[in-house]
């Protein structure tokens, strides 16, 4: 089984800039034969899934992977037709496949509406009987987030879950820690004050 795998979990940009969002495929496929389909939706209610398949500014995936093959064209025919001329890029949107097990996406002009998770997904699939089946499925996912006219800041790179959970493991052990060894001083301190309330009292 494969996995899909980010190289950062968050990525914050300003407004107008242009973001390539990255995908690596980590792991081999059931049979090398098999079909691998990679592709990108967009989800603005914070869904790490995307689960409603919304696609990045509505630009559908055959138009992407038309923008694509009239790229791959234009390099073929050695003409002077500008890379980004397909239907695709329209809207400020590029998907670049790579050969070397990452895909990748290009958004560019951020506006504030482009704020949200990225999810990529790779789905292998073999034909039988003239059809798909789908064998595996796999996805990650970026959150991008647009600030108004605020520098570029670098992504925060992702860390694996259970490199997260170790972490908030020993942060949660280290305060039980403190507070343990904090709470004699506390009621020596309580102790020591009501002893100073009842002396004034007295006197």
């Amino acid at each position: 089984a494969f996995l899909v795998t980010t190289p950062y979990s968050l990525c914050i940009c300003p407004e107008g800039q242009n973001v390539t969002l990255t995908c690596r495929i980590i792991g081999p496929r059931a049979d090398r034969h098999d079909l691998l389909y990679k592709t990108w939706y967009f989800s603005s209610n914070g869904d790490q899934s995307c689960s409603e398949k919304k696609h990045i500014r509505n630009v559908t995936e055959k138009e992407l992977h038309h923008d694509l093959a009239k790229h791959h064209d234009s390099l073929v025919n050695g003409t002077q037709k500008p890379a980004l001329m397909g239907q695709g890029s329209h809207h400020g949107v590029e998907f670049v496949p790579d050969h070397h097990g990452a895909f990748h996406i290009v958004v560019m002009n951020l506006t504030l509406q482009d704020s949200g998770n990225y999810c990529c997904y790779a789905v292998e699939a073999r034909r039988e009987h003239g059809k798909p089946h789908t064998l595996q499925v796999a996805h990650g996912f970026v959150e991008l987030q647009i600030q108004k006219g605020k520098p570029c800041l670098p992504p925060a790179p992702a860390l694996p879950s259970s490199v997260a959970d170790i972490t908030a493991a020993a942060l949660a052990t280290g305060a039980c820690i403190v507070g343990i060894l904090c709470l004699p001083l506390i009621l020596f301190l309580i102790y020591k004050q009501r002893q100073a309330v009842s002396n004034r009292r007295t006197y």
